[in-house]
């Protein structure tokens, strides 16, 4: 009787031993612990770790160690749960809401510029847009007028030669109708009460994509815009904005309302109100990034562009340039795709050429804007422009000549080499002066989808509130 006590006795000394061997952590897990251990035994002042305070490996969270903790405190009572191996109850419901913690984590540390430029859509996520500076609307005529010429439905681009594309999207170079439709708050719901009169009203019928990828829709977007205008469209024109990005797109039934525009010319020269806006400059991301790529200015001044035909272009303003200035020193000046054995080069590189470069050229061509001029600030590069018709964009805020050089086109005409030789002698003070400004002036040309830095689509905004 006695040794059935004895054994009895052992047997229940043993028992807690077996339990806690058999919940014992994984190799792994005990060497953490020992490390904490050895951690807390290191610094004496601090409180001896709990589970529910303790670092885990990421692998391990915190939930599982403390779950697998409470499983051996219950062991006797429960079974079933020693049976499964442990590395199974690690990767069961606690790690997964552990995963789902990292995740979110990791998705709120974000930058939110990376975020919204992911988030092309239309509208954009409440955090991916400001608020405009005056009551602004949109008025939406129809996903066929804009969303599904952005979306490739009637065609993904227009390759006019090797390295020269139009797409359809956002980068498309006259493509400011997408970038103001965006940063619209989104149209009121159908019940909606209408806009009150000192409201002004932006129209999203893209036209200057529907003249690239589907001219026969633009005057199905101008009568379904006028009908969703109401009367006001007759009325009260003043209130309303249409962009016509490129020069081709003006259609006769937006004359009197503000057209968006790079130059009035060509079917924009009926305009009756009209807002100067830049040529989209949205790429490469290092050019629109808010500071550009160390380079050395190794070139006076640079140009490569395509010659227009004489028919369209009569003042041959960049033909006699060519002629006149090629093989000047410090002067790289190059035709694309109108001489013999001509083409574009990758758009890329030609930029870098810009990067380059004290001085570019933007002379007028087919019209008188060109978008050498942007892609030249962008790149912060002095552009040097040569078109008497064009308009400056946001003049009302910038200084152009304290960041720009602007000769006429007789000087251009009659005195090539003047132009190039005012341009050597520049002091360097001066030089100084117009490269700090043209950097100043440079956040206010770039396009892109950061909302917390400014941009082109601020300044257009902002003209649109105040004429």
């Amino acid at each position: 009787m006695a040794d059935g006590r004895s054994c009895s006795a052992l047997w229940l000394l043993l028992l807690p031993l077996l339990a806690l061997f058999a919940c014992s952590p994984t190799p792994r897990v005990r060497v953490h612990l020992a490390n904490t251990a050895a951690a807390a035994a290191a610094s004496p002042s601090s409180p001896s770790p709990s589970p529910s305070s303790s670092s885990s490996p990421s692998s391990y969270p915190s939930s599982s160690s403390s779950s697998s903790s409470s499983s051996s405190s219950s062991s006797s009572s429960s079974p079933s749960s020693l049976s499964a191996p442990l590395g199974r109850r690690l990767k069961g419901k606690g790690s997964r809401r552990a995963r789902s913690r990292r995740r979110a984590n990791a998705t709120s540390s974000r930058p939110l510029a990376a975020l919204c430029a992911r988030a092309d859509e239309i509208p954009p996520p409440p955090a991916c847009r400001r608020p405009p500076p005056c009551d602004l609307r949109a008025l939406d005529p129809g996903a066929r007028f804009n969303r599904h010429v952005v979306h490739g439905r009637y065609g993904r681009e227009r390759k006019w030669a090797k390295h020269n594309v139009d797409p359809a999207s956002r980068h498309l170079q006259n493509g400011v109708d997408w970038w103001v439709h965006r940063a619209l708050p989104p149209p009121p719901p159908a019940h909606a009460p209408p806009p009150p009169a000192h409201a002004r009203v932006f129209v999203a019928a893209y036209f200057s994509y529907l003249f690239l990828f589907a001219p026969h829709l633009a005057e199905p977007a101008l009568r379904a815009a006028r009908e969703a205008a109401g009367g006001a469209w007759r009325e009260a024109p003043h209130r309303f904005f249409v962009a016509h990005g490129h020069p081709g797109s003006c259609v006769r039934g937006t004359a009197a309302v503000w057209r968006l525009v790079v130059d009035a010319a060509l079917s924009c020269q009926d305009s009756q109100r009209t807002i100067a806006v830049p040529y989209v400059v949205s790429r490469p991301a290092w050019l629109v990034a808010p500071t550009l790529p160390p380079s050395e200015r190794t070139t006076l001044l640079f140009f490569r562009g395509h010659l227009p035909r004489s028919s369209i272009d009569t003042k041959n303003v960049r033909r006699l340039l060519l002629q006149r200035l090629a093989g000047q020193p410090g002067v790289v000046i190059e035709a694309a795709t109108a001489m013999a054995n001509a083409s574009y080069q990758p758009h890329s590189a030609y930029l870098r050429r810009m990067l380059s470069s004290v001085f570019c050229l933007a002379a007028r061509g087919d019209t008188p804007s060109s978008r050498r001029t942007y892609e030249a600030i962008a790149a912060g590069c002095i552009p040097v422009i040569i078109a008497d018709e064009l308009v400056l964009p946001f003049s009302r805020r910038l200084r152009w000549e304290t960041f720009s050089v602007r000769f006429s086109e007789q000087l251009a005409l009659s005195k090539p080499l003047e132009l190039v030789r005012s341009l050597r002698e520049m002091p360097p003070a001066r030089l100084a002066q117009m490269q700090a400004a043209l950097l100043e002036a440079r956040p206010h040309f770039l396009w892109h989808l950061d909302p917390t830095r400014p941009s082109a689509v601020d300044q257009i905004l902002q003209d649109m509130c105040t004429v």
